[in-house]
């Protein structure tokens, strides 16, 4: 099926005009070819589609990151990577849609991380159908809550009220300027996730680590960096995220102990005549890389022997509230019981400072949330 509906990248202009030295990330990827018998760990995708958006030349986006990118280092040859190439538009729009669905059913069924070089945002949506899962987390990066719900505004100005059932929403980044309380609630209220805005992510950015590492998806907008680190935005702000936290936000999505897929969508050429914007975008997702080639260490299954493990008896509770902790990565997790769990309780990435509230006898927001959820 991928090969009806992906342009390979060796057919690509971008690809075959490369000329690079054999230390740059173009020199490994530009001949490497899908192989089914040895499927890559992280693989790069296009979705050069921009007609749902109010700045169609989004659909430029891909190409133009991926020379920069290919410009930048590349891995140690043991990081399996593969650039696929650029998704086939359809005639329509929403035949773009199905083609990227599929797209996403068969990467999925692999378990292959995913690297998407967008194109406009709502591309979000054929995404996680093709995840086809029940309950579904999805981060959003974004300065704004794109559920606006009038018919003058485009698909990725609205997208956020087409995703799937089961979709559990997280919104980092969100800029208060932009976002009527009305629209903040109907968000608050639909879904079972997170909204930080600027100033909270900045008051502890660790604390993004655990929200994204259980994310299966990131769709990140381009618009939400500060419109001077990032020019290439044909919807401007002052304000935003940096560059290093941008990278950063893409480092914790590639060390996710799941195989999580990184969307960078939101990109124009036409507003970035230097192509430092492109630069950006590129670092951006060659962090995202980086970090998927780490490692680190792996969710807790069953015993979790490996794991360092802390009770806390909090009052309130029949039972104390069980850590663990990776011995080397340091990355914790807190257990939850449920019902369903006949034999372990449920497990949800967390942090030491849930751990030391526990210490001092208060229950930690992320452990009610999820308590009440199951």
């Amino acid at each position: 099926m991928l090969n009806d509906l992906i342009i390979p990248a060796k057919d690509l202009q971008v690809v075959r005009t490369y000329e690079g030295s054999p230390e740059q990330l173009g020199f490994f990827l530009k001949n490497k070819t899908w192989n089914p018998d040895h499927l890559p760990e992280i693989a790069i995708l296009g979705v050069p589609e921009g007609r749902g958006s109010k700045n169609p030349d989004l659909g430029l986006a891909p190409d133009v990151i991926r020379r920069q990118l290919y410009s930048l280092a590349g891995f140690p040859p043991e990081v399996n990577i593969l650039d696929l190439g650029n998704i086939k538009c359809g005639n329509e729009l929403r035949d773009t849609y199905a083609a990227v669905k599929m797209v996403a059913e068969e990467l999925s069924e692999l378990g292959i991380r995913l690297l998407i070089l967008g194109g406009s945002q709502e591309m979000t949506v054929p995404f996680l159908r093709g995840l086809n899962r029940e309950v579904t987390e999805l981060v959003i990066v974004d300065d704004r809550i794109d559920n606006c719900d009038n018919k003058i505004n485009s698909a990725d100005e609205s997208f956020i009220n087409s995703l799937p059932l089961g979709t559990s929403v997280s919104l980092i980044g969100s800029q208060s300027y932009f976002i009527g309380e009305q629209w903040h609630d109907l968000l608050a209220e639909g879904t079972s996730g997170e909204i930080l805005n600027l100033g909270q992510i900045r008051a502890d950015f660790k604390e993004l680590e655990p929200l994204i590492r259980k994310a299966a998806l990131i769709s990140f907008d381009f618009g939400s960096i500060k419109a001077s680190e990032a020019p290439g935005q044909y919807r401007l702000s002052p304000n935003g995220l940096t560059g290093e936290e941008a990278c950063q936000i893409a480092w914790y999505s590639g060390i996710s102990t799941t195989p999580s897929w990184f969307a960078l969508f939101g990109y124009s050429s036409s507003f970035d005549p230097g192509m430092n914007g492109a630069m950006m975008a590129a670092q951006i997702c060659w962090y995202f890389i980086n970090g998927a080639s780490k490692k680190l260490d792996e969710e807790p299954v069953d015993e979790a022997t490996n794991f360092e493990h802390y009770h806390v008896a909090v009052d309130g509770l029949e039972e104390p509230i069980s850590f663990l902790v990776h011995p080397i990565s340091k990355r914790w997790w807190m257990e939850v019981p449920s019902e369903d769990c006949t034999l372990f309780p449920f497990r949800i990435p967390c942090s030491k400072k849930d751990y030391r509230k526990a210490c001092k006898n208060e229950i930690s927001e992320k452990w009610w949330k999820y308590f009440n959820k199951i």
